[in-house]
């Protein structure tokens, strides 16, 4: 009878291993699940410090730049739907960082942490303008510059910061 027990706990256990370890694999192999994608992404970030730590900097990454080809290459998919996006968002999120979309071709992650420290803005500042938007009198085209990119003349180069944090 003994024998019967341990077998059948046997079964048991084997089986909960079972289950433990195929909800880790990938489905379908070479398709990480969102959490997986997230763990990658802090991944590619640890990679960064371990190459500035290699150069004798003692540096931490608190904000990086992530083209959407290693996003994708990340995730092994050719597109990544917004469900999916949020749901890496979410993890990240959880972990200390924010992931989000910067332009049609780059992501931005940033250590949350270091968003603690900025100046906070209020809409309060602009109090009288929001009053006029609701009267319909607000002059938008007085201020539709704000939304032009400033012109770059031919000599500018990209400065210091920008090339190092694209290696």
């Amino acid at each position: 009878m003994t024998k019967v027990k341990t077998a059948a706990s046997q079964a048991s256990a084997a089986s909960d291993n079972k289950s433990e370890a195929a909800s880790d694999k990938w489905a379908p192999p070479g398709r990480p699940t969102e959490w997986q994608v997230a763990l990658l992404i802090l991944r590619l970030v640890q990679a960064r410090e371990t190459e500035f730590r290699k150069k004798g900097l003692e540096r931490n990454v608190s904000r990086a730049r992530i083209s959407q080809n290693t996003i994708r290459r990340m995730c092994g998919r050719s597109q990544i739907s917004n469900a999916f996006l949020s749901e890496v968002q979410e993890y990240l999120l959880a972990a200390g960082w924010a992931l989000f979309c910067i332009g049609p071709t780059y992501y931005a992650i940033i250590k949350l942490e270091s968003v603690q420290g900025w100046g906070r803005i209020s809409s309060k500042r602009i109090a009288d303008d929001l009053n006029e938007v609701k009267r319909g009198d607000f002059k938008w085209e007085q201020h539709k510059e704000l939304l032009m990119l400033p012109i770059q003349h031919d000599g500018d180069e990209q400065n210091e910061s920008d090339r190092e944090s694209d290696g």
